[in-house]
């Protein structure tokens, strides 16, 4: 909002760049890339939740430690993207 108030970017330049290293959440989404990258059995059990468009059913444990990092919401069916923002940023590293 502060960025958008200044009048640096426009609201359509906000939501094109959000997902991108040059966006607003760039702080945020390099330090959960980190977090991912010192575990990599959750790397390859978020690569499954953020490249599908059905949720997936993890192991428990690291459904929860996806959860405990916000990267995931946990439903019946199976795990999903917490937000689309991360499914957008991370199935570019993951893809």
């Amino acid at each position: 909002l502060y960025h958008l108030r200044r009048g640096d970017v426009t609201f359509e330049e906000l939501l094109n760049s959000a997902a991108t290293e040059s966006g607003i959440y760039h702080d945020d989404l390099r330090r959960q890339w980190w977090n991912l990258q010192q575990y990599p059995e959750l790397v390859a059990a978020y690569q499954k939740v953020v490249m599908s468009s059905e949720p997936v059913e993890l192991e428990q444990k690291l459904a929860f430690k996806l959860q405990s990092l916000g990267l995931v919401q946990l439903h019946k069916q199976g795990a999903v993207p917490s937000c689309d923002l991360y499914r957008q940023y991370f199935s570019t590293y993951l893809g």
